[in-house]
């Protein structure tokens, strides 16, 4: 039978005792839902990031990585998405919740995606229909 460790850890290696528990992971995809590479999936990792240090205080931004994706005709296409993440503060994420709305929004229409993925603590979220450019 295991059993736990009890440990004030933030006391044991000198942190400041606020712990984020929460994730928040974006995909910045590479391809469009033709399959066709995207010209401009830097911009969109630069501007996710800003939102995300925003959210977190700080930002990760993965290497690419590989994945792929099912069409309509059934076939995978094969791309590498960049993920990046932050540790939310509780405050910030629900303050720019409009913000991940609407960059999340904005990136589906622009790069025409079938779909946007994004994961928060632990869940996985798909959106398929994007919000209307606002004038």
């Amino acid at each position: 039978m295991a059993s736990e460790v009890v440990v004030d850890l933030s006391a044991e290696v000198g942190a400041d005792g606020r712990v984020s528990v929460q994730c928040l992971t974006l995909y910045i995809p590479e391809r469009d839902r033709d399959g066709r590479v995207l010209r401009d999936q830097r911009r969109w990792v630069l501007e996710g990031a800003d939102l995300l240090a925003h959210i977190g205080g700080g930002v990760t931004i993965m290497p690419p990585v590989e994945g792929g994706w099912l069409n309509e005709a059934g076939e995978i296409v094969w791309e590498n998405p960049i993920l990046i993440y932050t540790f939310i503060r509780p405050s910030e994420f629900l303050n720019l919740l409009p913000n991940l709305r609407a960059f999340l929004h904005k990136l589906g229409r622009d790069t025409r995606q079938g779909e946007v993925a994004f994961e928060f603590d632990s869940q996985f979220y798909r959106i398929t229909r994007f919000d209307a450019a606002s004038k």
